[in-house]
Formats: structure tokens, sequence, C-alpha cells
């Protein structure tokens, strides 16, 4: 079976194992194998401060779950710091495609951060060509998969569908299926709400 098909499936029947919380909003997750990316930003939750990456163990336990790696793996704690700045450096390109903005710092710190796998073409049978990891190293090969599902995502045009929540203590990362693509709250009634209470009472603050 195929990795990326394989994620999809292990998505589907354990999203509460690989998220730190529920969608807000009732949202559907992102599609195919996107849906890890977006999975990898959601294992933490800032508000709760649930984190599935906390500790190496722990984060050993989420790329298992999460088809990367065989069961009964582990990770050093110098690859599970890698692994959450590989998060970070996700939300922070996911942000800018929430403010439809270009940071070339935000571009640079997930081009670093996804440097250490090896990625090679690889030519189908029927003509067509997609990247593969080509890393032996096993958590090369964690970092490789989510490259090759980013590019894909790219070439796709879901990538910059793809967003974080800019909500006070917030950042989930969410999928935007509005027609216009112009989506910027995980949760309007959530998120957006809270935004919008806080600014009338920054103006209130002012007028008074």
């Amino acid at each position: 079976m195929h990795l990326s098909y394989r994620i999809i499936m292990r998505y589907g029947n354990e999203a509460a194992s690989l998220t730190a919380g529920r969608d807000p909003g009732d949202r559907a997750p992102a599609p195919g194998s996107l849906r890890l990316v977006q999975a990898l930003v959601n294992t933490l939750n800032a508000e709760s401060e649930k984190d599935l990456l906390a500790s190496a163990d722990d984060a050993a336990r989420w790329t298992a779950t999460a088809g990367l790696l065989p069961a009964g793996s582990r990770l050093s704690g110098a690859q599970q710091r890698a692994l959450v700045e590989l998060r970070e450096a996700i939300r922070q390109v996911l942000g800018t495609h929430t403010d439809r903005a270009v940071d070339a710092e935000v571009a640079s710190r997930l081009t670093v951060a996804l440097s250490s796998c090896r990625l090679a073409p690889a030519v189908q049978p029927d003509g067509g060509v997609r990247l593969i990891c080509s890393d032996h190293d096993p958590f090369g090969r964690v970092v490789g998969q989510i490259a090759v599902v980013i590019a894909e995502a790219a070439a796709a045009g879901t990538w910059g569908r793809l967003k974080s929540c800019p909500g006070h203590l917030c950042g989930w990362a969410f999928y935007d299926r509005s027609a216009a693509g112009r989506s910027r709250w995980c949760s309007m009634e959530l998120c957006g709400a809270r935004s919008k209470m806080r600014a009338y009472r920054g103006r209130a603050r002012v007028s008074s």
C-alpha cells in the first residue's frame, strides 16, 4: 500500500489520536494526504496547552500512529525538536496563506526545516513523474514524506488553502473550502467572534 494512501486511511480512522483537539466549526479536513500536514500542525492545542509532540516518546508515538514510522520506533531528543521546529515552520507558512502575504524569512524557515531529507524524481510506467523520499534514515523519511505531501499539494493547488487561524492562542490549521478562498478563522463563531469583541473593546477604551 502506498504510504500517502495509508496516511489517509489512518487519519480517517484515528483522527483523535493524531490531533490535539477537534476541528472548530466542524470543517472538513484537508483533501488527500495533505491532511497529514494539517494533523502535524494540530498536534499542538495552544489554548489547552496539549502537545502531542511534547517529548521524544510522544513524538515517536505520533509518527507511528500517522504511519510514518513502525510501531515501537524511538526518536532522539534532537529529532523530537526537529519535528517540533518543522511543525512550527509549517504553521508560520500557513499564516502567510491566511494573510495572503509574502514572507521570505518564513519561507526560508520551512526550507531549512525540510532540508534534512533527500527527495528524488520517480518516473511512473504511465510516463508521469512524482517525488519520492530516498532517505535510508528513518527520521529522514519522516521529514521526506511530509516534504513530498507539501510538494504534491503545491502542484495540485491545494497547499495555499491550508491555513492557520490567527486567533489569540489558536494557530489551528484548517482547510479553506470557500469559493473565494478567503476564510480567515478556524471558526467564525469562536475565534472570529472573539477577535471582533477584542477589537470592539479596544475601540471603546480609546474613545473613553
